[in-house]
């Protein structure tokens, strides 16, 4: 008889390994039933103790990239996030155009006065429809396992009673706006961050949180899927297509997109290959 199989995830904690969660993992991103079925049985077979939540992962991505390529791309979406780095900057950037397509005008790093000093924001969010007004702090992180902790929500819930006591928060409320200060982040919220932001009316907007408005859903239901997404789309890839300002794999699916590579000699193929893999993404 087989001995009971642990399963070390990313922050060293040990686990059964267990089929019914290797199931639900493919099918979250659209696997069918039966292939779900399939890779976790395989995975089942060839797993040892101590293997880690990330060799699963990657286990279940290599299959399902090969036998479904739509959903093994899907797969990766919190990877693709994280892959958006190494620094928060293009991470700002990316949550700017998720707005703006919900119909957001939005500021990248703005220096805002409060009442008793100055602030430097890294996204500014305005919805004139709704008389929205959005703060917002991005905390962006390229390490698994990484969760936004309370003394990070403590330190914004500070700047924005300062920030809301301000002549420019005052003048926006003066207009009906809805000012408030939102904590945004690629990852997940400790339980006492959770907690104190729900006590004090501090927005967060993370990783499956809120449960039925998270991140994670703004991007599922417009299909808002970073370029990183892609398979082909390595490091360098990536820089030439950040320098055309392009964030959304969808963007590459523009009539418009090869003469805007039209200047990068040798990328033809590279892009040839880019396009197919977003062609088969949204098909």
């Amino acid at each position: 008889m087989q001995s009971k199989i642990y399963v070390v995830n990313a922050l060293n904690e040990r686990e059964p390994l267990s089929e019914t969660k290797l199931i639900n993992s493919a099918r979250r991103s659209g696997a069918d039933f039966v292939l779900a079925k399939e890779i976790s049985k395989d995975i089942m077979m060839r797993a040892h103790d101590g293997i880690t939540t990330k060799e699963i992962y990657g286990l279940i991505k290599k299959e399902l990239l090969k036998k479904a390529p739509q959903v093994g791309m899907k797969y990766s979406l919190k990877e693709s996030i994280r892959k958006l780095g190494p620094t928060g900057f293009w991470f700002e950037k990316y949550i700017a155009k998720v707005f703006e397509t919900y119909g957001y005008k939005t500021k990248l790093n703005q220096m805002i006065k409060g009442k008793c000093t100055d602030y430097e924001t890294d996204v500014v969010l305005k919805k004139e429809a709704i008389k929205d007004f959005v703060f917002g702090e991005c905390k962006y992180h390229n390490e698994v396992g990484t969760r936004v902790n309370i003394n990070v929500i403590l330190e914004n819930y500070a700047s924005f009673i300062d920030l809301n006591k301000g002549k420019f928060a005052e003048s926006y409320k003066s207009k009906g706006y809805h000012v408030r200060k939102m904590v945004i982040t690629n990852t997940k919220f400790t339980s006492k961050a959770v907690d104190f932001a729900n006590c004090y009316g501090l927005d967060l907007l993370g990783w499956k949180y809120p449960k039925d408005k998270s991140l994670s859903f703004y991007i599922e239901e417009q299909k808002l899927y970073p370029v990183t997404i892609l398979p082909s789309c390595d490091p360098m890839t990536l820089k030439i297509i950040y320098d055309k300002d392009i964030l959304f794999a969808k963007e590459l699916l523009k009539p418009s997109v090869d003469n805007l590579f039209k200047d990068q000699n040798g990328f033809e193929k590279k892009l040839q290959q880019l396009v197919k893999e977003a062609r088969i993404l949204f098909q």
